[in-house]
């Protein structure tokens, strides 16, 4: 079969595929075999090594890494999903949750409206210490000593460019209380997606407006936030991340789009008031960084909301959190059980 093989040791260095072409090009594909390297090679000759283990000898390719078989309809499809882990349990965990497993899903995409991005924002303003009088503000960083907490407060105000403002002013009407990230640096980040009070645009944010009524709209927000929070929408976030460096991915506009959400509208008012009201009691209350969130209190809480709310088994829950935790990518370092010699 044609084998794809990844570096999960992935610290500073970008990720690479070795694929092999399959000779029958009129014939039906076979599946897949992914191995995810778990070190790099140290030298050429263990490398050399490591190509041998991957095409001749199953039992020390699963020492050298991980080996899943992944789908010819998957791949044909551009479904890269089986090397953005290091784990196979969580690569099938996200095939599963984009596949309605777990409980009805849906695309951000197609209930809200996303962006503008953030460097349409540095484009047509500048920060300023002092309002001017269209008094707007923005949330430009994504600092893990000021965003601790899933609500957020802005941290600039922002004019716009004289040349730009009627640019600046159409930008400014996107603006919202709901905003994602466009970058994460995983090893330290606390939380990912915020609500804040004062509607605003972002740098390393990006609005997303729900489209629902005003009141609607506000639970669906909070409920949202606790979702992607938990382990569940962490998941959601990097299964299908297209990025150069792993830790530090660069969540576009298109990515943000396909982010596998509840559907709420199917499954029902209550887990959207549940997940709402979770938000209230934990909004102002410290993340532990995402490599700690196996022992994160506030994570915990917001899993026990969101397994209540969509039905989920809790060792499922439980399982991601703890597996997504000892991610070589969510660490920046080696597997937590590898030598590191």
């Amino acid at each position: 079969p044609t084998i794809v093989a990844n570096v999960s040791e992935c610290i500073k260095c970008q990720r690479d595929l070795v694929c092999r072409a399959w000779a029958d090009t009129k014939g039906p594909k076979p599946t897949t075999t992914v191995v995810n390297l778990a070190a790099n090679p140290a030298s050429p000759s263990a490398a050399v090594s490591a190509a041998h283990a991957i095409k001749n000898d199953a039992v020390e390719a699963q020492r050298i890494g991980t080996t899943q078989q992944w789908p010819q309809s998957k791949i044909a499809a551009g479904d890269w999903g089986a090397v953005q882990f290091l784990s196979p349990y969580l690569c099938l965990a996200f095939a599963r949750l984009k596949d309605n497993v777990y409980f009805p899903s849906i695309v951000l995409g197609h209930i809200a409206d996303i962006g503008p991005e953030g460097r349409r924002i540095r484009d047509t303003y500048t920060r300023s210490d002092l309002p001017d009088a269209a008094d707007r503000v923005a949330l430009w960083h994504h600092e893990t000593e000021q965003t601790q907490s899933m609500a957020a407060k802005w941290d600039t105000h922002i004019v716009a460019k004289p040349p730009k403002r009627q640019l600046a002013d159409s930008y400014w009407t996107q603006r919202s209380n709901f905003l994602l990230p466009a970058r994460l640096f995983l090893q330290t980040t606390r939380t990912v997606v915020v609500r804040l009070e004062s509607p605003c645009v972002g740098s390393a944010w990006v609005p997303c407006n729900i489209n629902h009524p005003q009141d609607a709209k506000i639970d669906w927000e909070k409920a949202l936030c606790v979702y992607f929070n938990s382990p569940m929408g962490i998941l959601s976030l990097l299964g299908d991340r297209s990025n150069k460096k792993p830790t530090y991915p660069n969540i576009s506009l298109d990515d943000m789009r396909k982010l596998v959400v509840p559907d709420f509208d199917t499954i029902g008012p209550n887990a959207v008031a549940a997940l709402a009201a979770a938000y209230d009691t934990h909004a102002h209350e410290v993340f532990l960084p995402l490599p700690q969130m196996n022992q994160c209190p506030v994570r915990r809480a917001l899993d026990e909301a969101v397994t209540s709310a969509l039905n989920l088994d809790w060792e499922l829950v439980s399982n991601i959190r703890r597996t997504l935790a000892e991610e070589p990518s969510v660490t920046g370092q080696r597997y937590a059980y590898l030598p590191h010699a």
